[in-house]
């Protein structure tokens, strides 16, 4: 399924030439070595240029499109054409100051110039092209040794680049020559012609040749730098009935470069990935119009909308959940698109898929849409975003003191099917949440909103009492009274001597064994309601009076415990309480003034 897929998203990709045809792949090139027509060298240098991210401006290689790139396994040099590293294409190493290391890194540099030589000969022999001739020309006649001298390059830095080659005749790089191109296409069919081993692919359903390797991947967090595979067979424990590699999971040639190209374009380029938790997550629309909507559309409700876009976010959003095309930054968007979203986690033998999503672009907002609303809760004023993003929720599970700033990675992963597949939401997130709340006394806005979420969804007969935005004044749900009596407790302690010791010492007791620390902290109160009826008398008459409200809302005696759900209530029955201590009321004020007179 995600094979064909992507094999699929090529196509379109094609079509636009965001991708190359079989046999050709987009690789990152930082150095030029431009030659003339009797292969000497003229000049090498670099063909980076300066991008700004963020705040700085930095160097990033050029993206060429290349003869495709194969696996490199073992020790035998594996050669690409056109277009290698500096090791393979001009035979660099450089002095380590260890002898016996310097004398194999030389070896080993001049056998990889070889092979590159020898492959280069063997693609353009018979060639009458002066540029095929050029090539050939240079690898009969560079010499590292006797050339790095002359050349004012660092090349500690060049030796591990991909380099190409530049005319200097012409001022033109060789793979812009429609002659080296047709022969490069012609070399490449044949080679797969020649391939005996063929079987009936597993996506396409045709007989054709069978990828014994398939491709490697870059720009996945935590995996191999150099790459590494979605599918692959690293030891006889994995192979059957005698088969070796690919053969065991036969897949064409043509669909191997297919899904490989399409994979690695929504790798490299940012608008189509985002990381989110160890998942590095792609995701597509397959549609031949406005991709770009649909993409930057999505990216912005994982994120979480920056606060002067969500409004318009959020209306763009309702549109598309009803099922009805809108616009979006100029933009059509169809819920009819069907949309994708692939999640890789780095694994050690090959790359784990964390998760994969594939429905309607309406569908898939809907279910968003509904996760927004769960979340749905009042905030601090100077919390201007009204919904958090699906790695804020996650980084709430995060001990901040901790050097570990990421969730555990399985917890991103189900997070992500929950919200997209608008099922319920991972028991182990709700769990650590609630095991930060407890550690660190404190309950944020990201935190009450996902208790809200969860208990919304996973336990339904206790919805009833949290469904709601502000503090709900009308239930009588014992845990959630407790909440917002523990806040009334605080309040009252904090107005009569300035201190908030009644969350630090009674928060965790409060809210998992009520009956144990209940009627200690009541008896304190009437303490410090005392000293409220002597200093403040209006502030006294005002807490004395929410005081009595909550406790005739709880009918029997305290709770000797609450499970960890109903924990989640007392925390949201707290949370709302606090925020509406904390609103801007001016008849709150008045009365209080008027109740002193």
């Amino acid at each position: 399924m995600i094979l064909k897929e992507l094999a699929e998203y090529y196509n379109l990709l094609l079509d636009e030439g965001k991708v190359g045809k079989e046999g050709w792949t987009e690789e990152k090139v930082s150095y030029a070595v431009t030659i003339d027509y009797d292969g000497q060298v003229k000049s090498i240098f670099s063909i980076e240029k300066k991008e700004k991210r963020g705040k700085k401006e930095v160097l990033v290689a050029a993206k060429r499109m290349v003869p495709v790139h194969g696996v490199r396994s073992g020790k035998t040099p594996k050669p690409y054409f056109l277009c290698d590293t500096a090791k393979y294409i001009l035979g660099i190493w450089t002095p380590s100051g260890n002898e016996e290391t310097d004398k194999k890194n030389k070896k080993q540099a001049q056998d990889y110039f070889q092979a590159s030589a020898l492959v280069h000969k063997e693609i353009l022999k018979g060639s009458e092209s002066k540029f095929a001739q050029g090539i050939c020309r240079f690898f009969e006649t560079w010499d590292f040794e006797q050339n790095k001298d002359n050349f004012p390059a660092s090349w500690k830095d060049i030796e591990k680049s991909n380099v190409i080659f530049r005319f200097f005749e012409d001022a033109k790089e060789v793979l812009e020559d429609e002659e080296i191109k047709d022969i490069w296409d012609s070399y490449n069919k044949n080679s797969n012609d020649g391939n005996e081993n063929r079987a009936r692919c597993l996506v396409s359903g045709k007989l054709a040749p069978v990828a014994r390797l398939h491709p490697q991947f870059r720009g996945i967090q935590g995996a191999n730098p150099s790459g590494a595979m979605l599918v692959s067979f690293n030891g006889p424990a994995f192979e059957s009935y005698g088969k070796e590699q690919g053969d065991n999971a036969p897949v064409s040639q043509d669909i191997a470069n297919a899904y490989g190209q399409a994979l690695n374009y929504l790798l490299s380029d940012k608008t189509h990935n985002r990381q989110i938790g160890d998942a590095t997550t792609v995701f597509w629309a397959k549609t031949k119009k406005n991709e770009n909507g649909y993409v930057d559309f999505m990216s912005q409700l994982l994120d979480g909308a920056d606060e002067n876009e969500e409004d318009k976010l959020l209306t763009v959003m309702s549109h598309i959940a009803r099922g009805e095309q809108t616009g979006y930054m100029e933009m059509e968007l169809d819920p009819e698109a069907p949309f994708y979203i692939l999640g890789l986690s780095p694994s050690v033998a090959r790359i784990s898929i964390r998760f994969f999503y594939g429905n309607t672009f309406g569908k898939l907002v809907s279910n968003i849409q509904s996760h927004y609303k769960r979340l749905e809760i009042e905030s601090p004023d100077y919390k201007k975003k009204k919904f958090p993003g699906i790695r804020e929720l996650l980084y709430e599970t995060v001990n901040k003191k901790s050097t570990q700033k990421q969730s555990p990675p399985i917890l991103s992963g189900a997070l992500m099917r929950a919200v997209l597949e608008n099922r319920p939401y991972p028991a182990g997130i709700y769990n650590n949440i609630m095991l930060r709340i407890h550690a660190e006394r404190s309950l944020n806005r990201n935190k009450a909103a996902f208790i809200k979420a969860y208990i919304i969804k996973n336990c339904t007969d206790k919805k009833e009492a949290v469904d709601t935005m502000k503090l709900n004044e009308d239930t009588e749900y014992v845990p959630y009274v407790l909440g917002r009596l523990f806040e009334i407790l605080e309040e009252i302690q904090v107005q009569a001597i300035g201190k908030e010791t009644v969350k630090d010492r009674y928060f965790n007791s409060a809210s998992t064994t009520p009956s144990v620390v209940f009627p200690q902290m009541l008896r304190l109160a009437n303490s410090h309601l005392a000293v409220l009826r002597r200093d403040k008398k209006g502030m006294q008459i005002y807490l004395e009076k929410n005081l009595s409200g909550l406790c005739n809302k709880i009918h029997s005696n305290f709770p000797k415990y609450l499970s960890l759900e109903d924990q989640g209530i007392f925390m949201l029955g707290y949370y709302h309480q606090q925020q509406k201590r904390y609103e801007k009321k001016e008849n709150k004020t008045e009365i209080t003034q008027e109740q002193e007179v």
